[in-house]
């Protein structure tokens, strides 16, 4: 018996690359193990991995943990890296027992397996760097394919779900359907820029939270006006373009959050990859003893205009194609937050990356195909699989209960 799975155009081109990855996925993780996976280690005689696997696999005592995805944990190595990563950078129990063998943890990463009401969707993470280039770098569109792949292939295992418990109702979930799309259709008008995109994003978010947050509210289909409204708006690019530029903006309050949260990451620690980005970028905007904030703005602004732009002047593809994905991959807006906090981290998230790739031209005097890849997939490898970033992104930003949408797009100018 076969299933339709909904998968972006890219997910059938996806291979690992192995030992050619300059970075690996067998370090720095919490990596859950799945009951079926946790048996069969602990009941392996093979004399390579046997002693491995008493080692380094353990139950999961977390009272929070799922006992079927979550039963046992991978523990790691003093320096982060895994027990079971050889020489080779390959993994010694797919060596030795083959792929069916890795736990759902290792055998799934970077894919994502989702549940949207009854259809089922697959996509990747960007934090694997080859995944990244697949996503990141094609000039076209995203389009979206369906592949027809055996039931008994398929893994249970299931990276976000909605709704929560059930498939839902079908009318209402083809309504939220069709409201991912115009999500979508938003982040991939190209007629305007990419900033003006995540402005009507923010209305289109807004008005709709509006809506479902009424005490009145009972059906999907009462969203329809509003997903019609901001619709309608497309129509209009040189209206939408000229009110982002009434956006008033605030270059050095946005400097200095976003220098603050880098802080935050440095001190907190992060992979190598990433580590090599933030003083790159930080290198690429330092200031001179004595400098004024008139001085570190032209500072930034050269950066900008000389080395930045002039890459991103033809690649506005690589931002969408960022943002498109992150909607794919969580099943945005509808898990882990409020509409206004998904928007809010959506916002930062952007704004961060474009900081770093500024910072990153200025000390390279530019920017290469390569380091692009690197910012995203190393802050990618942080954020994606963060559970709590989302909490201490607002933490470290102050973010405050009674701020708005309205209150959040200056961090896009």
């Amino acid at each position: 018996m076969k299933q339709s799975i909904f998968v972006p155009d890219y997910y059938s081109r996806f291979s690992c690359i192995g030992a050619r990855c300059e970075d690996t996925c067998c370090s720095g993780w919490t990596v859950a193990i799945d009951r079926p996976s946790y048996q069969l280690y602990r009941q392996t005689d093979h004399p390579i991995l046997a002693p491995l696997f008493r080692l380094a696999v353990s139950q999961n005592t977390s009272p929070n943990a799922n006992t079927d995805a979550h039963f046992g944990v991978m523990k790691m190595k003093s320096d982060q890296s895994c027990f079971f990563q050889q020489t080779d950078k390959l993994c010694a129990i797919h060596s030795h027992l083959g792929e069916q063998a890795l736990c759902d943890t290792c055998q799934i990463y970077p894919r994502s397996f989702n549940q949207f009401g009854a259809q089922r969707e697959h996509a990747l993470s960007i934090s694997c760097p080859e995944a990244a280039r697949l996503v990141l770098l094609n000039p076209k569109s995203m389009q979206f394919d369906t592949l027809n792949l055996e039931t008994s292939t398929l893994r249970s295992f299931i990276s976000c779900r909605f709704p929560s418990q059930d498939q839902g109702d079908p009318a209402q979930m083809s309504i939220l359907n069709d409201f991912r799309a115009l999500i979508i259709g938003i982040l991939q008008f190209r007629q305007i820029s990419v900033g003006a995109r995540m402005m009507l994003l923010g209305w289109l978010l807004e008005d709709t939270n509006q809506v479902i947050s009424s005490e009145t509210f009972k059906h999907a289909s009462e969203l329809l006006p509003a997903l019609g409204a901001i619709a309608d708006m497309l129509r209009h690019p040189v209206e939408l373009e000229k009110q982002f530029a009434q956006i008033q903006p605030d270059l050095p309050r946005k400097l200095e959050t976003l220098n603050q949260l880098i802080g935050q990451v440095l001190s907190a620690g992060s992979s190598l990859r990433l580590s090599e980005c933030l003083l790159a970028a930080a290198e690429g905007l330092a200031a001179d003893a004595g400098d004024s904030d008139h001085q570190l703005l032209q500072k930034f602004k050269h950066s900008f205009e000389q080395h930045y732009q002039p890459y991103f002047q033809e690649r506005a593809y690589i931002f969408e194609n960022y943002l498109v994905n992150m909607v794919i991959l969580r099943l945005f807006p509808f898990t882990r937050g409020t509409y206004l906090e998904l928007y809010r981290e959506l916002v930062f998230n952007l704004s961060i990356v474009q900081l770093l790739l500024i910072g990153v031209a200025g000390k390279n005097q530019g920017l290469t195909e390569a380091m692009v890849i690197q910012v995203f997939q190393s802050f990618a490898r942080m954020t994606d699989h963060n559970r709590s970033h989302l909490e201490n992104l607002a933490q470290a930003l102050h973010v405050h209960n009674q701020d708005s949408f309205a209150d959040i797009m200056w961090m896009l100018k």
